[in-house]
């Protein structure tokens, strides 16, 4: 698949009619506090889940403190089976329900906040979130010190992450800044980074929680996660500064203004040449729809392996440093070697990352021994790549002054996302726990299947406008 010309757009007089960034040398931006956030959220995430496991054995099932410990082992003990399936059950649903508050109002702010970051500036999406995050992240220390808080009270720590816009947030300021201080040349290249920065945090947090829960406990390392976000915040706010010339100061009440939406709806919508309003739309409902998987799955990965495996949190903390190893390297050696000894456009390079995570989800659905889930992220390895090259096409293919405006609206989709697929996800496992507990990584590859075709549609038109431009030319 050879590159085909991804700036045939740009020719036309309103695409990308604002001078480009200017070369300037590499400087450490959005990819400090995003891998101090992943690492976060990487070293807590299974100690997090063995407690809530461990709560909802205790205060809602109503067993006895003995019983209920096998669930903080950090080494493998894999207890009783039918305990196993009540807990997860009930937990899978807390899980569920946390998540959705927890997108609520980002699923709201997103509305409003990227067309309102280009009159206000994209610091504050990436500073705001980093702060709420730090005090949900302290709420959770002080809710893992106190036992006799039952499963139920967990879902209030997310309140202040979400109000404060959460991922959704994070990472739209995030690519909205790197799209400013960027040039076209370098941006996919500098977006890969910062999806191997959180990779990296992802990798090194997965190696090291077992360890740490072992060596320190449950209260210290949500302390030392609590700390890490903190550090993040303060960096953002202290040393990051605002990539939007002439940002204004804008505060709470200028955010919900309902003329943004229209903006931006307006932007999204509006008729433009060579098909390029619908190459928009379906690059984003494709990167959208990932999200939505992810969501789905994010609760899921650990549970599906202790019940399908009978792993505990050290045998699973070790696979997902490797899973996240794998999809490390396999991004930088795609963008940096194959994508530019090969010439593989940003699109074509999607479908392969689509394709290959759909291999994966098959092999994990009908996993019965350790090593197929090996076998299923080393068949993977480009699946990272998909949602940088994605956003890094949409800004090649739109006006500078329109790149939020879209970003915004993929954010909108996204922040639906976490609403919906718990509940379709989390559902779906427990029904079919005792019968077939991989059906939701069936229901994933169907999903994938769908992002592929909607790229392959992309594709066409692409061709197609190329086609009419040639014709255009030579009949002049």
């Amino acid at each position: 698949m050879v590159q085909e010309n991804e700036n045939v757009s740009e020719s036309n007089p309103n695409i990308n009619d604002l001078n480009e960034v200017t070369s300037k040398p590499y400087r450490v931006t959005m990819e400090f506090p995003l891998f101090f956030t992943i690492l976060s959220v990487s070293l807590s995430g299974a100690a997090i889940s063995n407690i809530l496991l461990y709560r909802t054995c205790l205060h809602s099932c109503s067993h006895n403190e003995t019983v209920c410990q096998v669930f903080l082992s950090p080494v493998k003990n894999n207890g009783s089976q039918e305990l196993e399936e009540e807990v997860q059950k009930y937990a899978a649903f807390v899980s569920m329900v946390r998540t959705i508050i927890e997108s609520l109002a980002p699923a709201l702010l997103s509305l409003f906040l990227g067309v309102w970051s280009d009159t206000y500036g994209r610091k504050p999406l990436v500073v705001w979130p980093l702060l709420g995050m730090s005090i949900s992240s302290g709420l959770t220390v002080i809710y893992s010190m106190m036992d006799n808080l039952g499963p139920w009270w967990f879902i209030a720590t997310v309140i202040p992450m979400s109000l404060s816009g959460g991922f959704t947030s994070l990472f739209t300021g995030a690519f909205c800044y790197l799209s400013d201080v960027t040039s076209k040349e370098n941006r996919s290249l500098r977006m890969t980074i910062v999806e191997a920065s959180v990779s990296a945090g992802s990798v090194i947090g997965s190696l090291a929680s077992s360890y740490l829960l072992r060596a320190v406990g449950n209260v210290y390392l949500l302390l030392i996660t609590a700390f890490l976000c903190v550090i993040a915040y303060v960096f953002t706010n202290c040393c990051l500064d605002e990539s939007l010339p002439g940002a204004q100061k804008g505060g709470i009440k200028s955010i919900l203004d309902f003329k943004l939406i229209k903006e931006m709806i307006t932007e999204c919508f509006k008729k433009r040449q060579n098909y390029t309003r619908a190459q928009i739309l379906l690059l984003t409902v494709a990167n959208s729809l990932s999200i939505f998987i992810m969501y789905g799955t994010m609760s899921l990965g650990y549970l599906y392996t202790r019940q399908k495996l009978h792993w505990a949190i050290q045998q699973y903390t070790i696979y997902s440093a490797a899973h996240t190893t794998i999809a490390f390297f396999g991004s930088f050696f795609g963008v940096v070697f194959i994508q530019k000894i090969f010439k593989v456009s940003d699109l074509a390079f999607s479908m392969i990352a689509f394709i290959s995570s759909a291999a994966e989800y098959i092999i994990k659905a009908f996993a019965f021994t350790t090593w197929h889930m090996y076998l299923a992220a080393g068949i993977s390895l480009f699946r990272d790549l998909s949602s940088p090259l994605i956003r890094s096409m949409i800004t090649k293919i739109l006006p500078a002054q329109d790149i939020a405006k879209v970003f915004a609206l993929m954010c909108a989709i996204e922040g639906v996302a976490p609403l919906i697929s718990p509940a379709v996800y989390n559902s779906l496992y427990a029904y079919t726990i005792s019968t077939f507990p991989g059906a939701f990584y069936i229901l994933c590859t169907a999903i994938t299947g769908i992002c592929v075709t909607f790229l392959g549609i992309v594709q066409y038109l692409r061709w197609k406008s190329t086609n009419i431009t040639y014709q255009n030319l030579t009949n002049e």
